[in-house]
């Protein structure tokens, strides 16, 4: 059985922890492609626009001193659908904290969200993915903003600016951009409210229930430490810089804390409830609380660049990392990395690294390569990982299509994992 010692620090830590600072510059941002037609920035700026094809748009939001909201950038495409996007987000850095996940619109289109700090105040955002699916109409990124006690003022702009977009065959399209605000609500009482968060499974960075033992990421402005903190000596700690996050009450293994994020292990705890009451404390003072649902599994993929698309954190059976590079033989058995599969068989022990005893998930795994049944050997916790980790062992089918970039899905009961993850088969 394939263990993947060698890249725990990718998918438990690194790759969920690296979401926490501007993690892609700008050049890379510039030379992202999108698909088979190889879109660059370079295209989208020079190739001759054509009629108006998207409108990207932040509305307007009231929001107290000291307190903070989530806003939606919503796509609209009444003249034929846009398959990679790029946008700037202007505002006053003085005043606001802005942060950044991908929205359901992206994530349902196979894309992944590029996001980086082009100047104070200026933040870039390209929406784009290694196939030539269309982005459908919604939201394309959640912003997490959080208005200053002291800002001056009552009102702040949020201008969308540098807009945009290229068609499945790579052609630059027109795109508009519609400004928002964050208006000051004066009359909210006078000090800061609980911050706003979101939960996010940690290897698609997509939004909904939780699941016993699920890897998440919380998100929000003020919800951690003051400064990173990381568990020593242990793989996980039920504190770090002082915070904790409890689900009714019980502790959660945490992996990473910093200011705007908490990387964690739902409590097994949750199995069996439709609802649970997720609370962030730090010396026993409550920074945030959210109610969450509850689900048997929401499984999801982890990936080689902690986007949540593109090549999946798979081993091929010579324990080399599948890359387009190094691919997979059909017929091969490879190992593939993945979160979110609900209780296990023995229960879960919340923080347990897996030893000897390696637990199965209660609802049945199956997997599908380049839309076919792969044979699987082996589902269940990963050697030398937390307890929460899924690793499944299956045979490449030997009438596979050959490539970089072919789709592969886990189900675990009736949930299947996020689309647009891939894998290479030679």
């Amino acid at each position: 059985m394939l263990s993947l010692i060698s890249l725990a620090a990718l998918i438990v830590a690194t790759a969920v922890a690296a979401r926490s600072v501007p993690w892609i510059v700008d050049a890379f941002v510039r030379r992202t492609v999108m698909g088979f037609a190889g879109l660059t920035m370079a295209l989208l700026y020079s190739a001759p626009p054509v009629a108006a094809a998207a409108l990207v748009s932040v509305p307007a939001l009231l929001v107290a001193r000291g307190g903070s909201a989530v806003i939606p950038v919503t796509s609209l495409s009444p003249g034929g659908p846009a398959s990679g996007l790029q946008f700037d987000l202007l505002y006053d850095s003085a005043a606001i904290w802005v942060s950044a996940t991908a929205g359901d619109a992206a994530g349902q289109g196979g894309k992944a969200v590029y996001a980086a700090d082009v100047a104070p105040g200026q933040k870039r955002f390209v929406i784009a993915g290694m196939n030539q699916d269309s982005i459908p109409d919604g939201v394309l990124v959640n912003l997490f903003v959080y208005l200053r006690l002291d800002a001056p003022g009552s009102e702040y702009p949020l201008q969308v600016s540098n807009v945009v977009g290229a068609d499945a065959d790579g052609q630059a399209i027109a795109v508009m951009g519609a400004n928002g605000a964050l208006t000051v609500q004066e009359t909210t009482p006078p000090g800061p409210s609980l911050p706003t968060m979101t939960v996010l499974n940690a290897a698609s960075y997509l939004a909904g229930p939780v699941a016993p033992g699920e890897v998440v990421t919380l998100s929000g402005a003020g919800i951690g430490p003051a400064t990173p903190q990381q568990p020593h000596g242990s793989a996980t700690s039920a504190v770090l810089g002082g915070v904790s996050v409890l689900f009714d009450g019980t502790p959660s293994p945490l992996l990473y804390a910093a200011p705007d994020q908490i990387n964690l292990v739902v409590p097994y705890e949750v199995y069996g409830k439709p609802a649970t009451q997720l609370q962030v404390t730090r010396q026993g003072e409550t920074l945030a609380a959210l109610p969450v649902s509850v689900t048997d599994a929401a499984p999801a993929i982890f990936t080689l660049d902690s986007s949540g698309v593109g090549p999946g954190a798979i081993l091929n059976q010579d324990s080399t990392i599948n890359t387009p590079s190094s691919p997979a033989d059909k017929g091969s058995v490879i190992s593939i990395y993945a979160a979110g599969a609900g209780q296990t068989d023995p229960p879960g022990a919340d923080g347990q690294i897996a030893g000897d005893v390696l637990s199965k998930p209660l609802l049945h795994v199956s997997v599908q390569i380049g839309g076919l049944s792969a044979e699987v050997q082996y589902a269940g916790a990963a050697p030398a990982l937390v307890a929460g980790v899924l690793q499944v062992n299956c045979v490449v089918p030997p009438n596979s299509p050959s490539g970089s970039i072919v789709p592969v899905v886990i189900t675990v009961g009736q949930a299947s994992s996020q689309p647009g993850v891939t894998l290479a088969i030679r």
